[in-house]
């Protein structure tokens, strides 16, 4: 079934169904009940200002050009590796519907990093909203169990709080992709 949201011309969530529901509750998400998200702003639910922009550009795409986009991103839980289809398709009056199509999962070991349950200290780590892709210091962005390695973050530490952002090989794929519609 395909997890789905509308919002308006202003940006305010007018619509989420009910696997849309179930998604969020499955993922730390139970407090995120029809009567709390429905009205408010999509911008309320977006992390980082990079984000924003690049969802920004995707809803200014679909509401100039009124074609669909497609855009695949990976939505990761703590025990797997999981792959998605975003639909964004254009409604009368500049309103849009968002469609999550499930591509696939595959299991992993658990990622602690990952698990809403793990014990959080005062150090960010960036990841990419995209990819699940972690920053390092240099900008460097690795995938998450390669960050964990060079952090050293699977000795027992606290881990890091997670903060999102795009990294540039997502950046780029989704502007090319949105130049050149399929």
């Amino acid at each position: 079934m395909s997890i789905q949201y509308s919002i308006d011309s202003t940006d305010h969530i007018r619509f989420i169904n009910e696997a849309w529901l179930q998604f969020a509750c499955q993922n730390d998400g139970a407090h995120l009940s029809r009567a709390y998200v429905i009205g408010k702003s999509l911008w309320e639910f977006i992390d980082g200002e990079d984000n924003r922009q690049i969802h920004r550009l995707i809803l200014n795409t679909v509401r100039a050009t009124q074609r669909v986009q497609e855009i695949k991103f990976r939505c990761d839980s703590s025990v797997c590796r999981r792959y998605f289809l975003l639909t964004v398709s254009p409604l009368p009056e500049g309103e849009l519907m968002f469609s999550t199509h499930p591509l696939r999962e595959d299991s992993r070991s658990p990622v602690p990093l990952l698990d809403p349950d793990v014990k959080r200290g005062r150090q960010y780590l960036r990841i990419c909203s995209w990819c699940i892709k972690a920053c390092l210091s240099n900008q460097n962005w690795v995938e998450l169990e390669e960050a964990l390695s060079r952090l050293d973050l699977l000795g027992g530490g606290i881990m890091p709080n997670l903060t999102h952002g795009v990294c540039p090989d997502c950046q780029g794929t989704i502007e090319k992709e949105l130049k050149n519609p399929k």
